[in-house]
């Protein structure tokens, strides 16, 4: 029996020196879960965040583009007499501090810290109202829906000052004024509201269905940089003078249309 115990205790002791002897070796995954494990550390790993993508509208060279055309035209004082006639909402006040009222007498809106109302000007349809806050901002009043449309303060490009002096040209277009800031070795002008800083002149057109901010391009008869717009109808027709007479260049343009955006 002690024979037999030494017997299987000598086995043991081999099985086991054998067993310490031999290497450890992994077993590889197969192909499957390494992809998976491949999958897994990848979306534990801290990603960067979105950058914001660009709209269209907002880069220079994307604007779309309105041309003007010259045309021969005659101011019909009746029909625009018709179009003021009995405005279903009404201006009271000014210089900051008016409020707009509809043919009941409710304030529809009234200045504050949104905006400062100068001026509110009814639209060609009698359904929006033009409402200009100066340095504060303008925008349309929408009062069926008791919507408002802000309008743009700047156009995309670099250097260009506030767009400004906005007029009705249609039912839903707008008409507003610009300029390319006159650059001194300093840097801009400091008094950005001094008609002596621009450069030149740019027109801008608004529509307010599609809310999309349009350049208007200069006709050839435009020959100086600076440019008035001295009339502007809501039925699209605009009145140009060059800002100075030039030798050699009128300074009536006359009258120009609004096509459609390019």
């Amino acid at each position: 029996m002690k024979y037999y115990l030494l017997i299987v205790l000598i086995l043991v002791v081999i099985l086991a020196t054998i067993l310490l002897r031999t290497p450890y070796r992994s077993v590889p995954l197969n192909e499957a879960e390494t992809v998976r494990a491949k999958a897994s550390k990848e979306d534990s790993q801290p990603k960067p965040e979105n950058t914001t993508t660009v709209s269209k509208s907002s880069t220079p060279d994307s604007l779309p583009k309105v041309r003007i055309t010259a045309v021969d035209y005659k101011i019909d004082p009746l029909a625009f007499n018709r179009e003021r006639e009995n405005p279903p909402f009404e201006f009271r006040g000014g210089a900051g501090t008016g409020r707009v009222f509809d043919r009941h007498g409710n304030v529809i809106l009234e200045s504050g810290e949104e905006i400062g109302i100068f001026e509110a000007i009814v639209g060609p349809d009698n359904e929006k109202v033009l409402v200009r806050g100066g340095d504060s901002g303008n925008l349309v009043l929408v009062p069926s829906t008791k919507g408002k449309i802000r309008l743009p303060p700047y156009p995309p490009e670099a250097n260009v000052l506030f767009i400004g002096d906005w007029h009705w040209i249609g039912p839903n277009l707008l008409w507003g004024t610009s300029g390319v800031e006159k650059l001194s070795h300093e840097g801009p002008h400091e008094n950005c509201s001094n008609e002596n800083n621009v450069a030149q002149t740019k027109f801008y057109t608004f529509d307010l269905l599609t809310e999309q901010l349009s350049e208007v391009v200069m006709p050839t008869s435009v020959t100086q940089p600076l440019v008035n717009a001295v009339e502007v109808k809501s039925d699209g027709h605009i009145h140009l003078r060059h800002d100075e007479s030039e030798e050699g260049a009128e300074q009536d343009l006359g009258w120009f249309k609004v096509d459609a955006a390019k």
